[in-house]
């Protein structure tokens, strides 16, 4: 597609009014000319369909990481928790300044199976950032979790195994191990 039909593209792919092709045509156009994204952002987040509106979100923050904040705060707007879980996973590879507030929305989703989705791509992108960037988030994070039932907790923590493993290697997963065992015991 030529640089100056562009515009027009544009224009025509917010005509679409299937939300899912409206939202694949907008991240196509990203794709070809990054100074369209702003446009294409805002167009984005007037998708009613919150799934569709959750994938436009994802490819247009892999476009350019500068729209990551509002890609994040439009993400964390969506009421259906799964696709909230899957916008959130798809930007938290993004951009590492995102990574605190992702991982605060991700602890609010209810739903355990969303829940743990999203903090397992969180988890797997934290595991990969210096551990001074997550450890001040982490220990807030464990607390928040630890306050649902035994069982989402337990799910959270296994999700959470490549934070857990980042922090403390092999020795941390041994003692996350021998604790849960230990309140079992407790439990019996």
């Amino acid at each position: 597609l030529p640089r100056d039909l562009l515009p027009e593209a544009l224009a025509a792919a917010k005509l679409i009014q299937d939300e899912l092709f409206r939202a694949r045509a907008l991240a196509a156009l990203a794709d070809k000319l990054p100074s369209v994204l702003p446009e294409a952002l805002a167009a984005a987040k007037l998708i009613q369909d919150e799934e569709s509106r959750a994938t436009a979100l994802a490819a247009l923050a892999d476009k350019l990481p500068s729209v990551l904040p509002e890609a994040l705060a439009a993400a964390k707007l969506i009421q259906d928790e799964e696709s909230r879980a899957t916008a959130l996973a798809a930007l938290a590879d993004k951009l590492p300044s995102v990574l605190p507030e992702a991982l605060a929305a991700a602890k609010l989703i209810q739903n355990e199976s969303d829940r743990a989705r999203a903090l397992a791509a969180l988890a797997l992108s934290l595991s990969k950032r210096p551990t001074t960037l997550f450890f001040p988030v982490w220990g807030q994070t464990l607390h928040e979790l630890s306050l649902r039932t035994r069982q989402n907790l337990l799910t959270d923590i296994k999700t959470l195994v490549p934070v857990i493993f980042a922090l403390g290697g092999q020795e941390a997963i041994a003692e996350v191990s021998c604790a849960i065992s230990n309140v079992a015991r407790w439990w019996h």
